[in-house]
């Protein structure tokens, strides 16, 4: 029985502590700022690599990815994005509480509704560290001494008028859409020649 006990304690240790979620991320769950979809992907640096190395939690864009999100560079930043612009009434991470959809949360306590989007971007986390934002501690943030470490947040960006792999119906609807033009087109040429 103890070496059975033992062996579930090793699997439970093992195991992440948070599953990714593979779906678009929530409308809720990030912002419109600068040209710009933000969201507050991971409580850490975006993997080892980064700056002295230091990752705490990789984040995870094997999906997230095709749907055209992507580490913000120093030049995104030149928007002047910050922490306040995730805060709004109806965001995913209520006031110093819990997304009841994807269970992600605030450490540090978020004063007003917040978004935070780490349960689509970690296999490891699932909370955003509100006092890292409020102190800019901000992967490739300008300023951000912290670049690298541990200590720091992960904000993606993509660009909301493209940038994400268009969907098979989408593909379809694009295909029907040219026949047709085509069809009306060629109509148009028998009449004329007519």
């Amino acid at each position: 029985m103890r070496l059975l006990l033992t062996a579930a304690v090793a699997i439970a240790a093992a195991s992440p502590a948070a599953a990714i979620i593979n779906t678009p991320v929530a409308t809720n769950a990030y912002v419109t700022f600068g040209g710009l979809d933000w969201a507050w992907a991971n409580p850490c640096a975006p993997g080892p690599g980064y700056g002295n190395g230091q990752s705490c939690g990789a984040i995870d864009l094997s999906y997230q990815g095709t749907q055209g999100w992507r580490v913000a560079t120093a030049a995104d930043f030149a928007s002047g994005m910050n922490y306040t612009k995730f805060q709004f009434a109806g965001a995913n991470v209520p006031a110093s509480g819990t997304d009841p959809v994807s269970g992600a949360t605030f450490f540090g306590s978020n004063p007003v509704d917040t978004t935070c989007a780490t349960p689509w971007f970690s296999t490891f986390y699932s909370h955003c560290d509100y006092n890292d934002g409020v102190t800019s501690a901000v992967f490739n943030k300008p300023g951000n001494p912290f670049d690298g470490n541990y200590a720091v947040e992960t904000w993606v960006v993509r660009d909301p008028a493209g940038g994400a792999v268009p969907e098979p119906a989408s593909w379809a609807m694009l295909i029907a859409g040219f026949g047709l033009v085509g069809a009306i087109q060629r109509r148009r040429t028998a009449a004329l020649a007519a």
